[in-house]
């Protein structure tokens, strides 16, 4: 019921943010104060962004289809294509994926003759998205460098946007940076999209960077009419330059602001909230918040001491199983880790049990090779200078223009300062091309041609029908496979991919849809699978049952990461993996885990030790020499149901 001017909304874990949000852009629209067109919504995933508008449309009716309800990045690129001459690109513009981003940067790294053994790509790319996220331009980022390895990034940087533009595309980080631009620098754009988004509201607000902010600061500064909901306490994206100053600072830069707090959780016990209090009270860059439920006390934490990670995942597939057994289904359940390569020996053990589970973060679906093919000839039918996606798709299925023809096409491309486009046009002039090559590179253009007019009648499904028409494709595809099941998941791939395609009207809707996805978009969706996934990638998710584990110093909080602000971020990411308990939580550390040639010895996390112990249930089985081993190995028994025998 808040009017007009700036809202802050701080809502803790569990305590209804997405509710929040529905309910006040429908009470706005019900009550006449704002038009369904001039809302713009904005959350940080496509799911969020569904189950938004799920909510609003069954408030609403057909009304929500004239919102923009959807993440930062899938706005930007509604703002963005309409003005792209603006900032020197085609409308037709494609969304580079993280891995070709990557491949292009290996490339530019040769070609710069960088050593990508000593600087590896994976570095650059991270370097230049935290610099973009930071509005931090090639030049800049030089004028920032100190060492050899960020004087190699910059270089890195600027060679990369320049083939960018070359190529007519952008990559996912590229869609803040150019919606800065064109705000900050056309006022007739600035002035067209605030007069169209009269109230803006915000979600998981306290996960925006630099760039971010800047774009709802620049589309709010004339009515002020903006609600960001967040929490402080779950900021744990600094890494990719997310900014938790942004929602601390929120009541200063937007004066007059009203902040109201939302401490009640709706979605966990009250153990489980003592404990997590307990835990982020030690930080000090935080609003002041204590959660609180009605739900009742709950059964007390589960505190774990393994010897080793072998030991640990026994312990979690042993409990796992009981509560099973007991009637859980295995999706109520999660395995939650501070790094991936803590869950590949609890993967083990659950497979080896026979307990039905699944690791997210696995090939996301658009980065799989008969996905990525199959979207590069729809990419480049749409845009005929994009490069990487040429080099894609030229030779597959097998068409006699290999890597030295590749390298003809690019010699002359350069030698003319010509776009790919041009260059395919003008082929019959490039020289020493082999007739087999002349003849397969005129047969790709031929079938891109063929892409293209199928999409004009048959949109997204029609182009992607076009590409496997002869049955060629498929044919290579269905034979490189090494046994049956693989050659099964490459088919059920590609007619997943055609299920999708079928769901847009054209094919442009459907690139952007595929350049949108972020990783871990499925997580929490299937009730008959346990999941393992990093704590990161389960913000935002519950489960009735849910253990931490890899609790020891140097691993949670990491190593990296002991002190100041990137210990708060680690305590933050702490208080996200309790909260995501309703239930049952389970905590555990190893006093050692193997590392490649050597047993390294670990202290228990100062994490477990902020919460006070009488929330406790303590497992622990010391492993003090000390200890009679009789003794030891009876309870070690005991524990694992064994008979001994």
């Amino acid at each position: 019921m808040h009017g007009e001017g700036p809202l802050l909304v701080l809502a803790g874990a569990g305590s209804g943010k997405t509710r929040v949000l529905t309910s006040r852009i429908g009470y706005l629209v019900a009550t006449g104060v704002v038009a369904p067109e001039n809302v713009l919504a904005i959350t940080f995933t496509n799911k969020a962004a569904r189950e938004m508008k799920q909510r609003l449309t069954a408030s609403l009716g057909s009304a929500v289809s004239d919102m923009w309800v959807s993440t930062f990045h899938s706005a930007c690129v509604r703002m963005v294509r309409p003005f792209a001459d603006r900032i020197g690109l085609s409308r037709r513009f494609t969304i580079l994926s993280e891995d070709d981003g990557k491949r292009l940067l290996r490339d530019i790294a040769d070609d710069l003759d960088i050593d990508v053994k000593a600087m590896p790509v994976g570095g650059a790319k991270a370097a230049i998205s935290s610099a973009k996220n930071r509005l931090v331009d090639p030049r800049e980022l030089t004028l920032e460098a100190s060492d050899a390895r960020s004087n190699a990034h910059a270089r890195l940087y600027r060679e990369y946007q320049s083939r960018l533009a070359a190529a007519d595309c952008v990559d996912f980080d590229d869609l803040l940076v150019h919606t800065v631009s064109l705000l900050r620098g056309h006022p007739d754009v600035r002035d067209h999209y605030r007069s169209r988004f009269r109230q803006i509201l915000v979600d998981e607000y306290q996960d925006t960077n630099r760039a971010q902010s800047e774009i709802v600061e620049l589309l709010a500064a004339g009515h002020r009419n903006l609600c960001c909901v967040g929490d402080a306490d779950q900021s744990i994206y600094g890494f990719r330059a997310a900014d938790v100053g942004n929602i601390l600072s929120f009541p200063e830069r937007f004066s007059g602001a009203t902040t109201i707090l939302l401490d009640q959780n709706f979605r966990s016990t009250g153990t489980i909230l003592d404990a997590a209090n307990a835990v982020i009270s030690r930080n000090e860059a935080r609003p002041e918040k204590n959660l609180w439920t009605d739900a009742g006390g709950g059964r007390p934490i589960s505190l774990y001491a393994a010897d080793d990670e072998s030991d640990e995942a026994s312990w979690v597939a042993d409990e796992a199983a009981s509560l099973v057994a007991a009637g859980a289904r295995p999706g109520d359940i999660a395995v939650l880790c501070r790094a991936k390569v803590l869950a590949r020996p609890i993967e083990a053990e659950l497979v080896r049990r026979g307990i039905p589970c699944r690791t997210v973060g696995g090939t996301p679906f658009f980065e799989r090779r008969e996905v990525k093919d199959l979207v590069a000839y729809l990419k480049l039918a749409v845009n005929p200078n994009d490069e990487l996606s040429f080099r894609r798709c030229v030779n597959v299925p097998r068409r006699a223009v290999g890597d030295a023809s590749v390298k003809r096409i690019r010699s002359f491309a350069q030698r003319y300062a010509l776009p790919l486009g041009e260059v395919l046009a003008r082929r019959s002039e490039i020289e020493d091309l082999p007739v087999l090559a002349a003849a397969g590179l005129d047969g790709f253009v031929e079938l891109v041609d063929r892409v293209r007019d199928a999409s004009a009648s048959g949109g997204a499904l029609g182009a992607v029908d076009a590409v496997l028409a002869d049955g060629e494709y498929l044919h290579q595809l269905l034979a490189a496979a090494v046994d049956d099941e693989e050659r099964r998941y490459r088919e059920e791939s590609v007619e997943q991919l055609r299920s999708i395609a079928g769901d847009h009207p054209t094919i442009e809707d459907f690139l952007d849809m595929a350049g949108l996805v972020t990783e871990g978009e499925d997580a929490g969706d299937d009730p008959s699978r346990l999941l393992l996934l990093t704590v990161h990638a389960a913000k935002g998710l519950e489960f009735p049952t849910v253990f931490v584990v890899g609790l020891e110093e140097g691993v949670f909080p990491d190593r990296r990461c002991m002190e100041g602000a990137q210990l708060e971020e680690e305590r933050r990411l702490a208080y996200v993996a309790i909260t995501r308990a309703e239930h049952r939580l389970y905590l555990s550390h190893a006093r050692h885990r193997r590392t490649p040639g050597q047993v390294v010895g670990h202290e228990r996390s100062r994490f477990l030790d902020e919460i006070p112990e009488e929330l406790l249930a303590d497992l622990d089985v010391p492993s003090d020499p000390a200890v009679d081993a009789s003794a030891r190995f009876a309870a070690l028994r005991g524990r694992l149901g064994g008979s001994g025998g």
